[in-house]
């Protein structure tokens, strides 16, 4: 009982402490502004059908968006259709 109280301590002040770590500091403004640019270069890994290592893609902002939506629009479009067919299912 004792071991598992103390790795809970343990785990609880760590995580006060990297909230702490993270937060703003009051003389320091908020870096909001630089998320907000939408010609801001932003790269992110992506994973590779038939590897195991992602490779890193770089696009802009607006670009990320743009693609987001479109995943999003296309997801969307691929459920309606499922819905419409039946498929292997008899259609009630």
């Amino acid at each position: 009982m004792k071991v598992i109280f103390v790795a809970l301590a343990c785990a609880t002040l760590a995580t006060a402490s990297f909230a702490a770590e993270t937060a703003a500091k009051p003389g320091e403004a908020p870096k909001q502004g630089a998320k907000k640019d939408p010609s801001r270069m932003v790269c992110k890994k992506t994973p590779v059908l038939g590897t195991r290592f992602p490779v890193k893609v770089c696009r802009t902002q607006t670009d990320w968006e743009k693609q987001a939506e479109l995943d999003r629009q296309n997801l969307q479009d691929q459920q309606r259709v499922g819905l419409q067919n039946c498929g292997t299912n008899p259609c009630s």
